[in-house]
């Protein structure tokens, strides 16, 4: 049987001191994350209403992109801003920022090549 040494007072507090309290994701990141997923099935949403009607969708698949467009960049500055929160774990900061700009320069793109 092993024994251990009990540690002191002072050990335990010291090591207590040492430990970053990393025990929750970023607000921030992960709205942005979830804004960024919603985005994804509208953008389908929307090419499947286009397929549907055989390319006659209208100003309404258009409405749809540029509102995507727009709250893509709003997700953006809300997965920029959550890198402000601190001892937190970032990785739906880095998911949702990712995600959103990848959205927001592809449906930008698109639009810069049919205008």
């Amino acid at each position: 049987m092993i024994l251990r040494k009990k540690r002191t007072r002072e050990e335990r507090e010291a090591r207590k001191a040492r430990h970053i309290p990393l025990s929750k994701y970023t607000e921030g990141g992960r709205i942005a994350t979830l804004m960024g997923l919603i985005h994804i099935f509208l953008i389908f949403l929307t090419i499947f209403a286009s397929f549907s009607k055989r390319g006659h969708a209208g100003i309404y698949a258009g409405v749809m992109m540029l509102l995507v467009m727009i709250s893509a960049a709003a997700g953006f500055v809300i997965g920029i801003n959550s890198f402000k929160e601190s001892d937190k774990f970032f990785r739906y900061s880095y998911i949702g920022t990712i995600l959103n700009a990848s959205i927001w320069i592809g449906i930008l793109g698109l639009y810069m090549t049919y205008v």
